[in-house]
């Protein structure tokens, strides 16, 4: 009954999709396509635009949802030198060869939005083995329940190394020591709630003074760490089981109930957890008394809103997206296939789909680096060999795959541009990571990015004799036939100027994609 209930909801959301989406006659537009993919995938290209105008948004993502899944390869536990294997390029060229030819790409693209959420980092986890491990937690449930994915991280070794949940032992009077509040802390101020309640559509909600109200108190965050004190690393292949098992990051980790605190503890919400319980109970209640929070709704769905869609989304959208994530039509909360089909379809989302609407300067979100990477290597057909360092160039731009800086990520969520506007991702950009970003462009149209990687720009010389043509197939292949008049005169002009249809090709592609235009996704 419960599988039915939950297809049932996935129904209720796909139904909810606009009818132009689903069967209209008339046919899906390029731009519609391309603004679509841009959102939802790394990238659009020609054949999937293709594609997905031939099938409609409805049957498309009933096909994102059972694609195969992609995979990061294992690395080994130690190095050739016989200490531990802290080189990550292998997992990141994978990475980015996943976003080329992977048939997930919904899956990625959500996947590596909840990475920005619940932030685990190589910068703390040192162990490269330990990321494809990670990395998996997020991918398998990425269209899942948000409650799973907060018990499978929860349990993920490399987050119990990263925020100190591994081997948190019960409070010792003896020794002086208490449960630690690392994970208990970050757990929901960063992962689930927030610091302060919101309304349903994501506006703080105030006291009777006007003061924000707190979602936790100092008292909850304690009993909170006592409710998630006993756990402990798998156990290694060929050791025995600890109380405190040394850090091994494969499989989940196990409940230890000698190092659990059993005491009644009173968390978010005023929930009463009874004493008594196991280490495994006490979580689940804990996980319960949060999906109980009605602000979770909200600040989830805003956080998701801004990784796929746009960085200032309107309370409105907010709480349309909210109100699926607190009921997806089955009386379901969490349901991670209808919150995504409730971003993407939303009517904000597609309203720039149509070329005649007015244009909205203050939406959509910036290409930060991982995304601007992925998409020119799809839009400018790249291939990864052997030794391709894809990962360098988006260190380059200030976003280092796998090793965020802090728990807050790449860029802080809070982060707002100079005028005002939520924008996290424009924290990342400088004048030297800008000067980056019109560098590797350089380098791919001019010279090379490393040994392997390799671009094809066949369908941009071939046309480089008419100029016409060629402004045409760049704004197909990276604008959605969008580009403004100013920078399709700047293209041209470009291009006008170049000896060969080559050189026409490089200097056109090479104003377009270093253009503020690009950098945005609209």
């Amino acid at each position: 009954m419960k599988h039915l209930l939950w297809h049932l909801g996935i129904a209720s959301a796909l139904m909810a999709i606009p009818a132009w989406s689903q069967s209209s006659p008339a046919p899906m537009s390029d731009r519609a396509a391309a603004r679509l993919l841009d959102q939802a995938t790394w990238g659009p290209t020609p054949a999937s635009i293709q594609q997905l105008q031939s099938v409609g948004i409805n049957a498309w993502l009933q096909a994102q949802f059972a694609a195969p899944v992609s995979d990061l390869p294992d690395q080994p536990s130690m190095n050739a030198a016989g200490k531990t294997n802290t080189a990550l390029g292998p997992v990141q060229s994978a990475f980015f060869q996943n976003t080329l030819s992977g048939q997930d790409q919904l899956r990625q693209r959500v996947a590596f939005a909840l990475s920005e959420i619940w932030v685990e980092s190589a910068v703390t986890v040192h162990p490269a083995y330990a990321q494809p491990v990670y990395w998996r937690v997020l991918r398998d449930n990425a269209f899942g329940n948000y409650r799973d994915i907060m018990k499978a991280v929860t349990l993920s070794p490399a987050m119990g190394e990263f925020l100190n949940l591994a081997n948190n032992n019960k409070a010792n009077a003896k020794k002086g020591t208490a449960a630690n509040e690392n994970y208990a802390r970050e757990f929901q101020q960063l992962f689930t709630i927030g610091l302060v309640q919101l309304n349903p559509d994501g506006t703080v909600m105030l006291d009777a003074n006007g003061n924000p109200v707190p979602t936790y108190n100092q008292a909850e965050i304690t009993d909170t760490a006592r409710v998630l004190t006993g756990w402990t690393y798998p156990v290694a292949p060929g050791a025995t089981q600890k109380n405190n098992n040394p850090a091994y990051f494969i499989g989940q980790m196990i409940p230890v109930e000698a190092e659990h605190d059993t005491t009644a503890k009173t968390v978010i919400g005023g929930v009463q957890i009874p004493a008594g319980q196991t280490t495994s109970q006490d979580l689940d209640s804990l996980l319960d008394a949060l999906m109980q929070q009605s602000t979770m709704a909200p600040f989830v769905s805003a956080q998701l809103i801004q990784h796929l869609v746009t960085s200032n989304p309107s309370p409105q959208y907010i709480q349309r997206v909210s109100s699926v994530f607190t009921n997806d039509g089955t009386g379901a909360s969490g349901n991670m296939q209808a919150v995504i089909i409730a971003i993407l379809t939303d009517p904000e989302a597609r309203a720039a789909d149509d070329p005649n609407a007015t244009p909205n300067a203050n939406f959509g979100h910036m290409r930060e680096p991982v995304l601007f990477m992925a998409n020119v290597l799809r839009g400018l057909n790249g291939t990864l060999g052997a030794s391709s360092a894809i990962q360098n160039q988006t260190n380059q731009m200030g976003q280092n795959l796998f090793s965020a800086p802090s728990v807050f990520s790449y860029f802080s969520p809070q982060y707002r541009t100079e005028k005002g506007l939520p924008g996290p991702e424009f924290q990342l950009y400088s004048t030297a990571t800008a000067a980056a970003r019109a560098d590797i462009v350089n380098s791919i149209l001019y010279g090379t990015l490393d040994k392997s990687t390799q671009f094809d720009l066949s369908p941009f010389t071939s046309v480089g004799a008419s100029i016409s043509a060629l402004v045409d197939t760049i704004s197909y292949t990276f604008f959605y036939h969008g580009m403004s008049n100013s920078l399709q005169q700047a293209v041209t002009s470009a291009a006008a100027a170049a000896s060969s249809p080559q050189k026409a090709a490089q200097a056109a592609l090479y104003v377009a994609l270093t253009s503020g235009e690009y950098q945005i996704v609209h």
